[in-house]
């Protein structure tokens, strides 16, 4: 099944894939195409999102990941779809109209690493305190030191 996926996708869509684990498809997708690359997926059964994750590699002079994790509960089959973003155009089209249940994770990943996710109706503070809005704390480049509190 994943086979079939991995040619599906480098034919229709022109995107390299290799396998992760024995269960699992790494698809390298881009963020011009990945809306469409996720509604082909979910019409080939990859219908269970399980997160959208983000990985800073800055500081080894690479750039954003923006990583989509799909399942397929009835084959128990898993894609990985990773986007490369760079530092200075952290945007990718929102995925929620397809996954709903991405919204929130969209949100986070908004709100933690600074991605905007366009199209997302929701992006707005979620889990940080009002004046944290910004600051991006699961930054690689995050100053720490500069948001703690004074000990007492």
């Amino acid at each position: 099944m994943l086979e079939e996926i991995k040619e599906k996708v480098q034919s229709e869509f022109g995107f390299q894939s290799e396998p992760y684990d024995t269960n699992m498809l790494l698809i390298h997708g881009n963020r011009e195409k990945i809306k469409d690359l996720l509604e082909f997926l979910k019409r080939s059964g990859f219908n269970y999102p399980h997160t959208v994750s983000v990985v800073d590699w800055t500081p080894k002079g690479k750039d954003f990941e923006v990583n989509y994790i799909i399942e397929n509960i009835q084959e128990k089959k898993f894609v990985i779809v990773r986007v490369t973003l760079p530092e200075n155009d952290l945007t990718v089209p929102s995925v929620c109209d397809i996954f709903p249940s991405l919204q929130p994770h969209e949100r986070e990943a908004w709100e933690m690493f600074g991605v905007e996710f366009v199209g997302n109706p929701r992006l707005e503070v979620m889990l940080l305190p009002e004046w944290a809005e910004g600051t991006f704390p699961l930054r690689k480049s995050y100053d720490f030191k500069k948001h703690r509190k004074e000990k007492k």
